[in-house]
């Protein structure tokens, strides 16, 4: 008996973390002013690694008021989006560094050119799935079997009503 509540619970636990997590996703990907990005790079080691999802806001969103030393901004450097960490703030322009890396950014960054957002929280390894899906392994695995899954369910059942309309006619008849 305990065994049956306690397999309820974690269906209703299960449900409901992948409902609040697709619940976020859904927020981040649909809204103006925050966003996600699949780190590529290790850098920010060990705050968050190469296949991690980074969420981020715009630099003064909700939980960040303003840049200063330690926050962690994603700026634009040509075309390429860069993660790193703030050294210091010296007016409009910030001196930046990844965790992992000895030396500061070689180049400095526009607060307000260059800077795109400011780090909330990271999902580690979510990135992965994300690479993963795209072969066409993954999109075999991930998409086409499942689909085919429920396809097959879908087909089946067409199958046992057709059948129990065929049993009804033959007994009217």
């Amino acid at each position: 008996m305990r065994w049956l509540r306690a397999k309820k619970f974690l269906k209703i636990a299960g449900s409901t973390a992948l409902f609040v997590l697709v619940g976020i996703m859904g927020f981040f990907y649909l809204s103006e002013d925050y966003s996600a990005y699949i780190v590529l790079s290790d850098s920010m080691q060990p705050t968050f690694s190469n296949g991690d999802l980074v969420l981020v806001g715009s630099p003064n969103h909700l939980f960040v008021d303003k840049v200063e030393p330690g926050n962690i901004i994603t700026y634009r450097r040509n075309e390429a989006l860069i993660t790193h960490r703030v050294v210091s703030v010296k007016g409009d322009t910030l001196v930046t560094k990844g965790d992992a890396m000895e030396d500061s950014d070689p180049w400095p960054v526009s607060l307000s050119n260059d800077v795109e957002a400011s780090y909330i929280t990271h999902i580690p390894y979510i990135g992965h799935l994300n690479q993963y899906i795209k072969t066409k392994m993954g999109w075999l695995i991930t998409i086409f079997l499942p689909s085919a899954f429920l396809l097959g369910l879908v087909i089946r059942e067409i199958i046992k009503e057709a059948l129990k309309d065929e049993k009804i006619n033959k007994e009217v008849t």
